[in-house]
């Protein structure tokens, strides 16, 4: 039968069909239902507990130990001293009675801990009252302090221990040391320069945490430890050091220098035995003296070596065979140059008849000039540039300067000559001290060394590794130039340098001092260097002061100090004393 017109045909569900649809959409929601369920119950709720967990756990920093520095004799130079900071558990505190059961709390302990920590029992109060596990209530306390607080027997109270950074020896060789920031930061010296080798590695320590701060016993941890650091052992000699600390202290302050150094160094090794210098600081107390005297100008202060430098001008000319210490020369107190730059003596003076020998005793700049005239102008910076001048050493401390030294074609007119007598070129104290213990070497000049080895944390020593040195003349030539040293002090400008029961041997210094701003001079530079005994020769000693307003000359100022370092120290080395006589080198010729 058809169907009428405009009528569509109705499709209808069969009632089990409608009931299959209803179920399995019931089972869809279902299934969405417990999908969510696992997350939020399963993965959702690993999550927060996993950010749980990371908002309990905390992670301390275990310091390392920083490696101590110490002297030849192992005399602690820096070090690490115990501190301690003392903690309170406020739910324990609270509890504090006493003897006869009377509740104290709180607040009687702060009174207790005010007197020991001297400070006020309301500025301790807030720091132990409350329901805290875990609270900080002082910090940088001494052991002694410690005892003093355990003694009063309050419940709640523990200590946690760290370390700082100590110098037990004070000022002596403080310039060298340096010291650390309040952050352990190394700022200065041999702790700034060494400071790969003393600092070691951090450790770290990972724990679990509860709601009122107090530490789970059974939470999660880890636990890095710490790398403490190497120390190293230095070359100084700490009774040198500090009598020749206190002889540059008098020198600079009897002569209103504006600072003075002493340097002393063994010759066969090149160890340095002292570097002493004032104003020194105290490690210690960094900030009580100013800045610029904090460091160490021993090794970062450059000045013209002046006359001193005249024992490498007549090394020189013996070396080349080009003269002999007995050569003859007439030396006027001016000399005018091809070039027309005029020098002079330090003071007037007839033309004097002087050997080679007598010209370096009596430290004639006109003198120096006339017999270094032998040497051209390259050989003149080549022996400059093989005594060490010009090049830093291998020591390693910050900022050392290795002093000005240009290369002979960049010599003006003037400059040519005024090197052969120590103006024209800086260098540091150390340099020149070394270069006259190449003299006393026997011609080799050693390498410097301040530190001698290292030291792990288990107190092993391992030597540092030392050069053999460079010979620079001959065993001949240094032999020479010793003998015509030991008569600049036994009938020379050095006076003032001998040393009673040793032979000594030695050159004055009188240069001018570069200004520190716009150029030309300002003041002078007095030193001396020298070494003993020259029968047998065991040290190298030089005596610096720049700007002295009283007594200029080195042979016043500086010759004296060394006489009185030099005497010193040969008897704390129990060297014998000397045999023998000076040469009969003449000084004049008729």
């Amino acid at each position: 039968m058809a169907h009428a017109p405009g009528r569509r045909k109705r499709w209808r569900i069969a009632p089990t069909g409608r009931i299959r649809l209803v179920g399995v959409s019931f089972l869809a929601i279902l299934g969405i239902v417990l999908w969510n369920l696992v997350a939020i119950q399963g993965v959702d709720q690993q999550q927060a507990a996993a950010k749980a967990l990371e908002g309990r756990l905390v992670e301390v920093t275990l310091p390392a130990h920083r490696g101590a520095i110490q002297a030849a004799d192992g005399t602690l130079l820096a070090d690490n001293a115990a501190r301690f900071r003392l903690v309170v558990d406020q739910q324990n505190v609270a509890e504090y009675s006493d003897d006869e059961g009377e509740l104290l709390g709180a607040w009687g302990a702060s009174q207790e801990l005010a007197g020991v920590l001297d400070t006020e029992p309301g500025l301790l109060h807030p720091k132990l009252d409350g329901d805290r596990r875990w609270n900080v209530v002082a910090t940088g306390l001494t052991s002694e302090v410690r005892d003093e607080i355990k003694e009063l027997e309050i419940p709640g109270l523990t200590f946690e221990e760290y370390a700082i950074r100590s110098y037990p020896s004070g000022a002596v060789g403080g310039n060298l040391v340096g010291f650390v920031g309040s952050d352990g930061q190394p700022l200065a010296g041999l702790e700034y320069g060494y400071d790969d080798i003393l600092a070691g590695e951090d450790g770290k320590q990972q724990y679990e945490r509860g709601l009122l701060g107090e530490r789970i016993p059974l939470g999660d941890t880890s636990h890095t430890p710490a790398v403490d650091g190497t120390g190293i052992r230095l070359t100084i000699d700490p009774t040198i050091q500090h009598y020749a600390q206190e002889a540059a202290a008098q020198a600079a302050e009897e002569h209103e220098a504006e600072w003075a150094s002493v340097v002393m160094m063994d010759v066969q090794t090149g160890k340095i035995l002292a570097a002493s210098e004032a104003p020194s600081v105290d490690p210690n107390a960094p900030g009580s003296v100013d800045a610029e005297d904090r460091g160490s100008r021993i090794f970062t202060a450059g000045f013209e070596p002046g006359s001193t430098a005249k024992m490498i001008t007549v090394a020189g000319l013996l070396e080349e065979g080009l003269l002999t210490p007995t050569d003859e020369f007439v030396v006027p107190d001016e000399w005018t140059a091809p070039n027309d730059e005029e020098f002079r003596d330090s003071s007037s003076h007839p033309d004097q008849k002087l050997t080679l020998a007598g010209i370096l005793a009596q430290s004639s700049n006109t003198g120096t000039i006339l017999a270094g005239n032998e040497l051209s102008t390259d050989q003149r910076y080549d022996y400059l540039s093989r005594f060490g001048f010009g090049e830093t050493s291998d020591i390693g401390f910050p900022g050392e300067t290795g002093g000005v030294l240009h290369p002979a074609d960049e010599w003006d007119g003037r400059t040519k000559y005024t090197v052969m007598f120590g103006q024209g070129m800086t260098a540091n104290a150390v340099q020149t001290t070394a270069a006259f213990a190449a003299i006393a070497n026997g011609g080799v000049l050693p390498d410097s060394q301040l530190v001698d080895g290292t030291v792990d944390p288990s107190g092993r020593f391992t030597p540092a590794e030392v050069g053999k040195g460079t010979r620079v003349v001959s065993e001949d030539t240094s032999a020479q130039v010793l003998d015509m040293l030991e008569h600049v002090v036994v009938s020379g400008t050095a006076g003032n340098a001998d040393v009673p029961g040793y032979r000594v041997g030695g050159k004055t210094g009188t240069a001018q001092a570069p200004a520190a701003e716009g150029g030309g001079y300002d003041g002078y530079t007095a030193s001396f260097v020298g070494v003993a005994p020259v029968d047998n020769p065991r040290i190298a000693v030089s005596v610096t002061l720049q700007r002295p307003r009283e007594g200029y000359y080195g042979g016043q100022s500086a010759a004296p100090v060394f006489s009185d370092v030099t005497g010193f120290a040969l008897r704390h080395l129990r060297v014998p004393l000397s045999t023998g006589e000076p040469s009969d080198t003449p000084m004049e010729w008729k």
